[in-house]
């Protein structure tokens, strides 16, 4: 049976890893986890995924964006460089406020991502973001 496409989730957290797995496989997904971005950079190479969900902060607070710079820059993952990334951050619900990729003065000269949610949020939301960066890559 063939998939919708191969989504590769970079988080430390086990448990949000594991529910977004089982939402995305419910809904035809392939998916490949990996616990940080070292580990996500590698399954990136060997998997090749159709979309990445990364979250933003783990050991380090950039460690999400570290990945995006790498991805995106590095001409030895020129490859890789187009996958699109949906970043994922609790953030808002530990501090109140959000990142703000929009505005150049709260996040510098740091890489964008293509999408981007905030835990937790609904399964369908989730689904439909994931969705559209992959159509629009197929596109």
């Amino acid at each position: 049976m063939a998939t919708k496409g191969k989504i590769l989730i970079v988080d430390d957290d086990a448990d949000f890893a594991k529910s977004t797995k089982m939402i995305l496989l419910a809904d035809d997904y392939q998916v490949v986890i990996a616990s940080d971005g070292k580990q996500g950079l590698q399954k990136v190479q060997e998997e090749n995924p159709d979309l990445i969900i990364l979250d933003i902060m783990m050991e380090s607070i950039f460690e999400g964006f570290s990945l995006v710079s790498s991805l995106r820059s590095d001409p030895r993952l020129a490859a890789y460089k187009n996958i699109p990334i949906l970043m994922v951050s609790s953030v808002r619900s530990d501090t109140g406020s959000r990142f703000a990729f929009d505005d150049p003065e709260d996040m510098g000269s740091l890489p964008e991502p293509d999408d981007y949610l905030d835990k937790p949020f609904k399964p369908k939301e989730l689904l439909d973001r994931v969705a559209e960066l992959i159509a629009r890559r197929r596109a």
